[in-house]
C-alpha cells in the first residue's frame, strides 16, 4: 500500500466557550496532538466534546487526531485494520456527527479520508456486503469503538432489513456521545421505517422531551399510550410535561383536563377529579371533561354516578356518540342488557360503521346463543362483516381450547370466505389438537391446492404431518412396551412415508418374537432409509451371527465399522467372527495335519496367520509342519512366537530344545530342555527324555 499523508483540516480561529472543564481538556488535547501523542489527544478531545458537543474546534481536533493516528498505523506499523477503525471514526465526525453546513465545509477532507479508508479495507480484504458491515458495526460497538461503529451502521443501509436497527443504533451512539440533537434525528429516521416499534418510539419521545420539544414529545407519548396498556414511564413523562405547561398557563382548561386524564390513567382518581373540576370551572362548555368524569366513575365501579355524568351531557347533546357508548357500556356492566342494546343501536343509526357499538352488540348476542346460533344470527344481521366477526369468535374459542366450536366456526368462515389461507391453517391446527390428524391433513391439502406457494400452509402441513407421525409412533411404542409386538408392527407399518425409526420398530418387534429372518429384512429397510447409521449395520451383523451365517455377519460388521470406526460393538463382533472363522479353519488344518497332509494343512495355517499373526496354536502347528520338513530354524521361530502369545504351551520349550539338538546347538538345546523340565509337571516320556538330554548335554556347555 502506498504511504498515505494527511494535511490536518484547518480549524480556523479557535474561540473557546466557557464550559467548566472544557478548556482544560481542549488545551491538553492540543498539547498531546502537537507532541504526536494521538491516543491521548483523542481521549481529551472526546472529553471536551462531551462537555460541549456543539464545539466545532473540538470536533475538528478530534478528527485530526484520528487521521494522524490512522496515518501512523497505516504507514509506520502497517496495521491497516487499526488504521481503518481510525478513518471510520474520522468519517463519523466529518459526516454524521456535525450539522449539514459543517459537512459541506469538510467535503474535500471527506473525499480524501474516504479514499484512504477504502485503501485500508482493500488491504485487509474487508467484505463490504451490508450484512458484514452491520456485523462489524455491532462488534465495534461492543468493543466501545462507538464512532467507528456508527460509521459502519450507516454503510449497511443498502439492506432494507437492516435500516431500522442501523438508524436506531446510530441514535443510541449519538445519545452516548451527548449529541442529543443528532440522536433525535436518527431515532426519527428509525421510527419512519418501523412506526409500530413501541420501544423505539419511546426512545425518540424521551429524546424530544429532553430537547424541550414538548409538543412533538406529547404526540409520541400519546401514540405509545394508544398502543400499550397504561405505560407508567410514558404517563409520568406526560404528567411532568403537562404540569410544566400548567405552571406556564394555570388557567388553560385543556391542559388542566389533560392532566386530569393522565392522573386517571395512573389510577390517581381523587387527583384526577380535582383537575377535572378545575377544568369544568374554567370551561363549563367542554363536554369531554364531563365525559372523562363519567369514565372515571365507571372505572371505579360507581355506575350510578357515571350515568349521571353521561346524562348531563346527553340532556344537552342527545346524539353525542361517546356519551351514548359510555352510558351503554355502563348499563351493560350493571346487567341492563336491553337498555344497553337500545343505546348501541341508536349509535349505529347515526354511525353505521361504529366498531365499538358493533362489537358490543355482537358480544351481548354472543353470550345468549350457541356458537352456531350466533353464526346464523351474524350471517343474517351483518352479512358484509360476518366472516370477520365469526373468525374473531373462532379464534377466541380456539384460545379457550373449545376445539369443537372453534372448528365449526372456522368451517363457517371458510364457506363465507374461501380465499383466506390463514383460516385453513387455524382450522387444521384445531383439528390436530383434537387428535383428528386425517381431517387436519385433508384441510391443509385442500389449502395447499388453493395456495401452492403459501409458506404458512406448507409449514403447517409439515408440522401436522410430524405430529400425526409422533401420535402413531406413541401408539406403536405403547404396544411395544406392553410386549404386544404384533399390534406394534401393525401400527409402525401404518406410518407413511416409512422412516428409519418405524422400520427399526418393526425389526425390533420381530426380533423380540424370535423371527430373525423378518427382523433382518426390516433392519435392512431401516438401513436403506438411514444409510450412514453404523448401529443399524451392526444389528444386522449380530443377527446374521446368531444364525451362524458368518459371511453375511462379517460383511455387515465391516460395513458398520466403515461408517463409524469407533463402533466398539461392531469391532468386537468382527473380532469374534474372525476368531470363529480362524477356529474352524484351525480345526480343519489340525485334521489335515493328523492325516499327514502337511502341505494342505500349511496353506490353511498360513491363511489364518495372515489375518491373525498372534494365533498361538496356528504358530504351534506350523512349527510342527516345519519339523516334518526339517526346517528347524523356521520351526524354532514359530515355537518361540507361540509361547510368547500363549505361555501355557509349555510343550513348545521341549520342541525348541529338540530342534536345537538337531541343529547341534547344544547350549541352546540345554537351555530349553531345562525351561521345559522346570515347568512341566507330568512324569512321562517327554519329561524323561528332557531330563536325560540335560544330563547328556551338560558336558558340552562347560
Amino acid at each position: 500500500m502506498k504511504k498515505i499523508f494527511f494535511g490536518f483540516i484547518c480549524a480556523g480561529i479557535i474561540s473557546l466557550p466557557c464550559f467548566a472543564g472544557f478548556k482544560e481538556h481542549f488545551d491538553l488535547a492540543q498539547q498531546y496532538l502537537t507532541n504526536y501523542q494521538y491516543s491521548g489527544a483523542i481521549t481529551e478531545f472526546k472529553s471536551a466534546l462531551r462537555i460541549n458537543y456543539l464545539d466545532n474546534s473540538a470536533r475538528i481536533g478530534l478528527v485530526n487526531s484520528f487521521l494522524a493516528r490512522g496515518m501512523y498505523y497505516a504507514n509506520t506499523e502497517k496495521d491497516y485494520k487499526k488504521a481503518a477503525d481510525d478513518y471510520r471514526s474520522a468519517m463519523f465526525y466529518l459526516v454524521y456527527y456535525p450539522n449539514a453546513n459543517q459537512v459541506k465545509n469538510s467535503s474535500q477532507a471527506i473525499v480524501q479520508v474516504s479514499s484512504n479508508l477504502n485503501k485500508c479495507l482493500q488491504a485487509i480484504k474487508f467484505d463490504t456486503s451490508a450484512r458484514n458491515r452491520f456485523n462489524t458495526a455491532k462488534q465495534l460497538r461492543a468493543e466501545g469503538n462507538f464512532a467507528a461503529a456508527a460509521y459502519e451502521f450507516n454503510q449497511a443501509l443498502s439492506d432494507t432489513s437492516l435500516i431500522k436497527e442501523s438508524f436506531q443504533q446510530t441514535g443510541d451512539i449519538m445519545k452516548l456521545l451527548g449529541n442529543d440533537q443528532k440522536a433525535a434525528e436518527f431515532y426519527k429516521k428509525a421510527v419512519s421505517v418501523a412506526p409500530n416499534d413501541i420501544d423505539l418510539r419511546l426512545s425518540y419521545a424521551k429524546m424530544l422531551d429532553k430537547l424541550g420539544q414538548e409538543d412533538n414529545a406529547v404526540e409520541e407519548y400519546n401514540y405509545i399510550l394508544a398502543k400499550t396498556t397504561d405505560n407508567k414511564d410514558v404517563l409520568y413523562s406526560l404528567e411532568r410535561i403537562y404540569k410544566r405547561k400548567l405552571e406556564q398557563s394555570p388557567n388553560d382548561a385543556s391542559v388542566t383536563a389533560n392532566l386530569g386524564a393522565i392522573m386517571q390513567k395512573e389510577g390517581n382518581y381523587d387527583e384526577a377529579l380535582r383537575y377535572y373540576s378545575k377544568a369544568e370551572y374554567l370551561d363549563p362548555s367542554n363536554v369531554n371533561t364531563r365525559l372523562n368524569v363519567g369514565t372515571l366513575y365507571q372505572q371505579k365501579g360507581d355506575y350510578k354516578t357515571a350515568i349521571t355524568a353521561y346524562d348531563s351531557v346527553l340532556i344537552l347533546y342527545p346524539d353525542n356518540v361517546q356519551a351514548n357508548i359510555y352510558k351503554a357500556q355502563t348499563l351493560s356492566a350493571m346487567g341492563e342488557t336491553k337498555k344497553a342494546q337500545e343505546l348501541f343501536k341508536k349509535v349505529l343509526e347515526k354511525e353505521p360503521n361504529n366498531e365499538i357499538a358493533q362489537n358490543e352488540i355482537v358480544n351481548m348476542v354472543k353470550t345468549s346463543m350457541t356458537p352456531l346460533q350466533f353464526a346464523d344470527y351474524i350471517k343474517k344481521n351483518n352479512p358484509q362483516n360476518a366472516a370477520n366477526v365469526l373468525y374473531d369468535y373462532a379464534l377466541d374459542l380456539h384460545k379457550q381450547n373449545n376445539l369443537k366450536d372453534s372448528i365449526a366456526l372456522y368451517n363457517e368462515v371458510i364457506s363465507l370466505e374461501p380465499s383466506n389461507s390463514e383460516v385453513y391453517v387455524n382450522l387444521a391446527v384445531a383439528q390436530s389438537q383434537d387428535k383428528n390428524y386425517e381431517a387436519a391433513l385433508a384441510t391443509l391439502n385442500t389449502a395447499n391446492s388453493k395456495f401452492p406457494n403459501n409458506s404458512q400452509v406448507t409449514d403447517a402441513l409439515k408440522s401436522i404431518n410430524s405430529q400425526s407421525t409422533d401420535e402413531k409412533l406413541e401408539i406403536a411404542a405403547n404396544y411395544y412396551n406392553n410386549k404386544d409386538y404384533k399390534n406394534a408392527i401393525e401400527e409402525y407399518l401404518k406410518i407413511t412415508p416409512a422412516t428409519s425409526d418405524t422400520m427399526l420398530g418393526v425389526a425390533s418387534a420381530y426380533q423380540n418374537m424370535d423371527d430373525i429372518d423378518n427382523a433382518i429384512v426390516y433392519y435392512k429397510k431401516a438401513l436403506e432409509l438411514s444409510p450412514t447409521n453404523s448401529d443399524i449395520a451392526y444389528y444386522i451383523a449380530a443377527l446374521y451371527a446368531d444364525k451362524q451365517d458368518v459371511e453375511n455377519a462379517k460383511i455387515y460388521a465391516q460395513k458398520s465399522l466403515a461408517l463409524n470406526k469407533t463402533n466398539k460393538q461392531a469391532k468386537e463382533l468382527l473380532e469374534n467372527i474372525a476368531s470363529q472363522i480362524n477356529s474352524e479353519q484351525l480345526e480343519k488344518a489340525i485334521t489335515l495335519f493328523d492325516s499327514e497332509k502337511y502341505d494342505e494343512s500349511l496353506n490353511i495355517i498360513n491363511n489364518i496367520l495372515a489375518s491373525n499373526p498372534k494365533e498361538a496354536y496356528a504358530l504351534y502347528y506350523r512349527g510342527m509342519i516345519y519339523d516334518t520338513q526339517k526346517k528347524y530354524n523356521e520351526a524354532i521361530k514359530d515355537y518361540k512366537n507361540a509361547i510368547t502369545y500363549n505361555p501355557d504351551l509349555i510343550i513348545v520349550n521341549y520342541l525348541i530344545g529338540v530342534d536345537f539338538d538337531m541343529l547341534e546347538q547344544y547350549k541352546n538345546a540345554l537351555s530349553y530342555y531345562k525351561a521345559f523340565a522346570a515347568t512341566y509337571s507330568e512324569d512321562d516320556d517327554f519329561k524323561q527324555y528332557a531330563d536325560d538330554r540335560i544330563k547328556e548335554l551338560a558336558p558340552y556347555v562347560k
